[in-house]
């Protein structure tokens, strides 16, 4: 898509609203090293720009007239690739029209920001809700989706994603991780090719059970632990997951990620909502080590109770000692600890 000083650029849902905003049609979000910038075209909410963080009118200025990126793609009208989201009404139609109806930015705390987007079908009582919350300092992003309705009987959920990304490089390549029982989290690299690759898991509960929800993404070139450009995401889910990646005719990669649609659809009744797992991801231009190091930081102030406070450690002595343990072996392991 388009590039400013060599930065890729990369579009999703971030959480802060600029000045620039309220005077044109964008929807500026930022941390504290990149900005987001969401566009209204013809009723529809479109990704225009992720990069570092946009300084000036001026860099509003150069910004594209129109991305065709939608900002949680729907199935059943002119999308043709995988959707974000996919449903059957009431009355049997599977069309789904999101329009821009609104959205709001508040600060939860003092470096927390949350941007909530309304997105609403013309012809249909149906709602959609997109959540971002910036964790500005950390630079990570955590993103949600609520789905709701008002039409005569149930409609049924047959895809409702977290995250909907996109990406536009001459390549792309993955790193994910699986694995087994004293295998846990073998890393495997691969160059995304034309079509569709997913990760997924049908496992229910043991989602970390040979695949694991998370992932790291670098454009162009593979990124090492101090350089490169990368994406670093995981689903806060301990269910069947999917992530999908898929390049389109323009080689442009879509991202979906959230809860695995497999034999999973869902019957929303009337006036109900339904929320969607939080997909959680961080970006970074020095390497996996940066991206792993933000959400690091943001788990322990933010995603663990008490995180950034000393912690009682547990002692696990069943491979060390299976049931041969007295007092005093014990006793010898704790010293060793």
């Amino acid at each position: 898509m388009f590039r400013k000083t060599g930065f890729l650029v990369l579009v999703f849902l971030v959480a802060r609203q600029t000045i620039f905003a309220q005077s044109t049609p964008y929807i500026d979000i930022t941390t504290n090293h990149v900005s987001l910038v969401l566009k209204q075209e013809k009723h529809h909410l479109q990704q225009v720009y992720l990069g570092e963080k946009l300084q000036s009118k001026d860099d509003y200025a150069s910004l594209p007239d129109k991305a065709d990126l939608p900002a949680y793609s729907t199935y059943g009208t002119d999308n043709l690739f995988t959707p974000a989201i996919r449903v059957t009404h009431a009355d049997g139609n599977r069309s789904l029209d999101l329009q821009y109806v609104s959205s709001s930015v508040k600060k939860t705390v003092s470096d927390v920001t949350l941007t909530t987007i309304q997105l609403k079908d013309p012809a249909y009582p149906f709602e959609v809700t997109l959540y971002s919350k910036a964790f500005v300092k950390e630079d990570v992003i955590e993103t949600w989706t609520t789905i709701r309705h008002q039409e005569a009987a149930p409609v049924t959920l047959y895809d409702a994603a977290s995250a909907n990304l996109y990406m536009n490089a001459k390549s792309y390549w993955l790193t994910q991780f699986h694995g087994d029982w004293g295998k846990e989290m073998e890393m495997q690299h691969s160059k995304l090719t034309a079509g569709i690759k997913v990760i997924d898991s049908k496992l229910g509960s043991r989602a970390d059970k040979y695949n694991s929800p998370c992932f790291f993404l670098s454009p162009d070139h593979p990124s090492g632990e101090n350089a490169g450009k990368v994406l670093a995401g995981t689903l806060a889910w301990t269910g069947n997951f999917r992530f999908s990646f898929e390049i389109d005719n323009g080689n442009k990669l879509h991202i979906i990620s959230g809860i695995n649609p497999f034999a999973s659809e869902f019957h929303l009744k009337p006036d109900t909502t339904f929320t969607t797992p939080a997909f959680i991801f961080t970006y970074s231009d020095q390497g996996k080590g940066q991206a792993t190091r933000n959400i690091d930081r943001w788990a322990r102030r933010d995603g663990l109770l008490d995180g950034d406070k000393p912690r009682l450690t547990l002692l696990n002595n069943w491979e060390t000692t299976y049931f041969d343990f007295n007092e005093d072996k014990l006793l010898h392991l704790f010293d060793q600890a």
